[in-house]
């Protein structure tokens, strides 16, 4: 029995975990004035990690295609670990015909944390309904605790609940904005919340696969 609950502990913990990975969608919003779709964007992710930005700027590269968009990474063009002045992104975004620019950045980290009861580890007993005292209880009842002081510490002792567990995760707070690049008018933003991972490229394609669901249902692919 104590090793089945230690295992229904541990499974629970895992579900725990994968329910605290996945990405949402906390506000979104998108031009009602817009009414074209995007054909070829330039991506830029802004982060100070050249590792991530490649790996983040890579997988929009790769949902895009698969939805027929053609989209160029910034990385190559842009200097790394620095902010790049506006003019030469500009200039990168005409070299690559691009009639859009989707930009993404962490805006906050929040650490969060889970708890679980443990087990007890004594036979329970149930109070009465109504609200007996410890003497009526014992009288009408035959509540075996109430016989005498000891029994009801040794009960009380015994029935005392293990220590809650404990599981802490972080969220990632990320915004995306979309821009068209002909009237420089922001047309699409969304706010999420994803799940810091220790696989961060699977953290991201989950970002990304989720961000690419919002574009597509508001019509911008």
């Amino acid at each position: 029995m104590i090793v089945f609950k230690k295992l229904l502990a541990i499974s629970l913990a895992g579900i725990i975990l994968a329910s605290c990975s996945g990405t949402k969608v906390s506000d979104s919003w998108s031009s009602q004035e817009y009414k074209g779709k995007i054909n070829n964007v330039y991506i830029i992710g802004i982060a100070k990690n050249d590792l991530n930005r490649m790996m983040f700027e890579n997988n929009f590269i790769r949902r895009l295609t698969e939805e027929g968009v053609k989209s160029t990474p910034s990385y190559p063009d842009l200097p790394r670990g620095m902010e790049a002045e506006k003019d030469s992104i500009i200039r990168m975004m005409r070299a690559n015909n691009a009639d859009s620019v989707l930009l993404t950045r962490v805006t906050g980290e929040e650490t969060k944390a889970t708890f679980t009861s443990g087990t007890r580890g004594a036979t329970q007993y149930s109070f009465a309904p109504g609200g007996y005292s410890g003497a009526q209880a014992n009288e009408r009842l035959g509540l075996p605790y109430y016989v005498n002081w000891h029994s009801y510490y040794s009960a009380g002792y015994r029935a005392v609940p293990a220590q809650q567990s404990v599981t802490k995760f972080v969220v990632l707070y990320v915004e995306s904005v979309l821009y068209d690049l002909q009237t420089e008018e922001l047309i699409w933003s969304a706010r999420m919340e994803t799940g810091l991972e220790s696989d961060l490229e699977g953290m991201m394609k989950k970002f990304v696969d989720q961000a690419v669901k919002e574009l597509k249902a508001k019509g911008f692919i």
